[in-house]
């Protein structure tokens, strides 16, 4: 295997992450628009002003955090932020970056620091004992998987289907696992040699008369003709995006849109070629013996 993948736990990943899933408003999140509004309910209005007047550069952010030399709570990581001077910030950033530095590096700096501190304040604070214990667990999994599985499949298992492929300029993945953006992997491959994966952890059903959220999601994703169809087009073997248009006679919006469900779910692997646009899918081994498990366990326990 010519990269290596390490496993990095911090709450300002997850506090990023739960920025994302305010900010970006996916329909990919489990966190949707009324958990949003509900925020800014929460939220005073200069605050909310403030956040819609910014258009955070999250891997900028992300690359930060994994520079930083203790990410482990934000008041170590803003307090190292603060004590950096513009040509600081960009020497930390520009040796890992594809792109060329914003210009507005400092500015950005600023914004961080400020964004970063209200929101930790005003939201953040009160989920982040109780998200940080549920992180904190990957620790042990990931050990066990690694050293069992290696890591293109540790990945593929953490990732729910996501397998990173050799490439010759890859050599680390780094792995952190977050609460607010799920069930989605965010894959920063913005940087040189390296990719950051934001990927999705569960909490525990709290009420076993209510099925889980992933059982709920397979069930979904394969209740629907289109996506049905796509499932049996890949059983013949791995297929790009632009083939599956072609095949699907869809619009490229709306295969994405079946797509995601599809890989949000678990049904489906992707083939990430690092720093290229070859990715290509694929029915996940094994996945269909998951659902049956899954569906018998909710039903019969």
């Amino acid at each position: 295997m010519s990269y290596q993948v390490k496993l990095q736990i911090s709450p300002v990943y997850d506090l990023l992450s739960s920025l994302m899933a305010y900010s970006k408003c996916s329909k990919a999140f489990d966190l949707d628009n009324q958990w949003v509004k509900k925020v800014r309910n929460e939220l005073d209005k200069d605050f909310m002003a403030e956040m819609d007047s910014l258009s955070l550069p999250f891997p900028l952010i992300a690359l930060l955090i994994w520079r930083c030399p203790d990410n482990s709570n934000l008041d170590a990581v803003t307090n190292w932020l603060a004590s950096l001077t513009v040509g600081e910030v960009f020497e930390q950033v520009s040796p890992f970056l594809l792109e060329n530095v914003p210009n507005d590096i400092g500015t950005i700096k600023n914004d961080v620091i400020s964004v970063f501190t209200q929101w930790y304040t005003k939201y953040y604070k009160d989920q982040e004992l109780k998200i940080q214990k549920l992180l904190s667990q990957e620790r042990d999994r990931f050990d066990d998987c690694l050293s069992n599985l290696g890591p293109q499949k540790t990945i593929e298992m953490f990732c729910n289907g996501l397998a990173i492929e050799e490439h010759e300029e890859l050599k680390e993945v780094v792995l952190v696992p977050v609460y607010h953006t799920k069930p989605v992997n965010v894959v920063f491959d913005d940087y040189k040699g390296f990719l950051i994966i934001l990927y999705p952890v569960e909490a525990p059903e709290e009420n076993d008369l209510f099925p889980p959220d992933r059982l709920m999601r397979m069930t979904r994703a394969l209740a629907d003709e289109k996506r049905l169809r796509i499932l049996k087009i890949l059983s013949s073997g791995n297929r790009s995006f632009t083939d599956l248009v072609e095949v699907m006679e869809l619009s490229k919006s709306n295969l994405h849109y079946h797509l995601s469900l599809l890989r949000t779910a678990g049904l489906i692997s992707i083939h990430h070629v690092p720093f290229t646009n070859q990715d290509k899918y694929g029915i996940r081994a094994g996945v269909f013996d998951d659902v049956k498990q899954m569906l018998e366990r909710y039903v019969f326990h």
